[in-house]
């Protein structure tokens, strides 16, 4: 007789791998790899993304409209409510519970080390993670917890304020928003079996600009993303025993935000970083694209807290060897960067049709930017994150 637990726990790892995008091609089948095991695929019609016009958003609003319709579009602060359970693209709504994601993953770098911690919940499971990387000797440590779709977990309606809330045996996890403070609380004693405990502040100051914006896949049917970078990020964290603080003068954290009904089909590049340039001027960016190269929604370079809109990037992988130096950058000469790998991971996962297929790399980005008034901005030793995904979930 087959043991139902343990095809419970192998649905949901199966689950987790493949709808889990954000974080799962991080956390299963990974190891140190050069070259890549597969092509990066030519995107095709089965891609889908609308967005007959990108529109800016300046005024409060509806997310979905009254007619079940959404606007492709972006805007610099949270402008619009999020209400997602008026979507009309199954006649059965019951069933739009399945191809729904929820994630608030932060990454935080600071001069010694990258951290990332996400909560999410999809239509069939419930998942808290996180993954600490030591630049000194390019060691990863990760861990995941994993739990079934019901309860539904307890997370924020948007990114401006509220509670996420993950809470196992072993995983106790909340990313809670008062004001201008965020607040990140791990306590995670299994996590790659050496335990990891966070305590960290982030700050986003009232005046800051940040990138909202919602994708199409129809006019019914849509996802919302807020990046956010650049936050001073004060606190500690313990690994291993081990105790570190991070100062907020060299240490920033980044969100990135979703909420939505996506696409059976995904592809992205992403090349995300914060830090300091050489006027010592908080300088981050949020650039690639998604299922189109015209996918240039969330595009943006966050300088000195304002944010400079960005429109179509083009991103180059060396698949022959994949330590050599990526290419980030725009045919209007707004975005010249190179990538330096520190740390390459590699992706493969298959489970019947579906599957997650990329390199996540962490490194260092060098170039130069241009902000909308056409001020350059030199971009040196910039640590941060470079990949690219391919899903079917």
């Amino acid at each position: 007789m087959v043991d139902k637990n343990i095809n419970r726990r192998y649905f949901l790892r199966a689950s987790a791998a493949v709808g889990l995008g954000a974080c799962a091609g991080r956390l299963f089948g990974q190891e140190k790899s050069f070259a890549a095991k597969y092509p990066i695929p030519a995107l095709d019609p089965s891609y889908i993304y609308l967005c007959p016009e990108l529109v800016e958003i300046t005024a409060p609003g509806p997310l979905v409209r009254p007619d079940g319709t959404a606007i492709c579009s972006w805007s610099r602060r949270p402008c619009l409510d999020i209400n997602l359970e008026d979507a009309k693209f199954y006649s059965l709504p019951y069933f739009q519970r399945f191809r729904m994601k929820k994630w608030d993953m932060y990454h935080i770098e600071t001069p010694e080390h990258y951290l990332s911690f996400l909560i999410s919940w999809i239509g069939y499971g419930a998942f808290c993670s996180a993954y600490v990387y030591e630049r000194k000797t390019r060691q990863g440590f990760e861990g995941i917890s994993l739990k079934p779709p019901q309860p539904v977990l307890k997370m924020m309606r948007d990114s401006s304020s509220g509670v996420s809330e993950y809470k196992s045996g072993k995983v106790k996890a909340s990313f809670e928003v008062q004001g201008e403070r965020r607040k990140i609380k791990i306590d995670f004693s299994g996590f790659a079996k050496v335990g990891l405990s966070a305590d960290i502040d982030l700050y986003l100051p009232a005046t800051d600009e940040i990138i909202c914006a919602t994708h199409l896949t129809s006019p019914q049917r849509m996802h919302y993303d807020v990046k956010i970078n650049c936050m001073p990020a004060k606190g500690e964290f313990r690994l291993a025993g081990k105790n570190y603080k991070l100062d907020p003068e060299n240490s920033f954290g980044m969100l990135d935000f979703g909420r939505g009904y996506f696409p059976p089909k995904l592809f992205w590049y992403w090349a995300v970083a914060s830090g300091l340039d050489q006027k010592g001027k908080r300088l981050g960016f949020n650039l690639g694209h998604g299922n189109s190269p015209r996918q240039t929604n969330e595009n943006a370079i966050f300088y000195d807290g304002k944010v400079h809109k960005i429109n179509e990037v083009k991103v180059k992988v060396p698949l022959d060897n994949l330590m050599k130096q990526w290419k980030v950058w725009s045919e209007d000469g707004r975005v010249e960067l190179s990538f330096a790998p520190e740390s390459v991971r590699y992706s493969s996962l298959k489970i019947g049709s579906m599957h997650s297929l990329g390199n996540p790399a962490l490194g260092i980005f060098s170039g130069a930017l241009k902000l909308d008034r056409g001020e350059k901005v030199e971009v040196k030793d910039l640590f941060g994150l470079c990949e690219w995904f391919d899903q079917k979930w």
